[in-house]
């Protein structure tokens, strides 16, 4: 068995696969959403992965040198 994700672009598509699963060639099921209005950027930052003590030290001084660019 393969499984796809497909996104429906016409909705004559929605009417073939529907077709496909009354035959039981396909099974359709419909995803749960991941968000929960939640943006994307926001999304990335609950799903991201956690700094250690080192990487955020790294993180902190790279913020500081991009924000200290363009002050006299």
């Amino acid at each position: 068995m393969q499984t796809y994700s497909v996104e429906i672009l016409n909705p004559k598509a929605f009417k073939l696969l529907k077709d496909l699963a009354d035959l039981e060639l396909i099974t359709l099921k419909k995803e749960k959403s991941t968000k929960k209005n939640v943006s994307d950027f926001q999304q990335i930052l609950l799903n991201g992965p956690t700094w250690n003590e080192e990487e955020y030290q790294e993180y902190l001084k790279n913020r500081e040198e991009i924000n200290s660019i363009g002050e006299i």
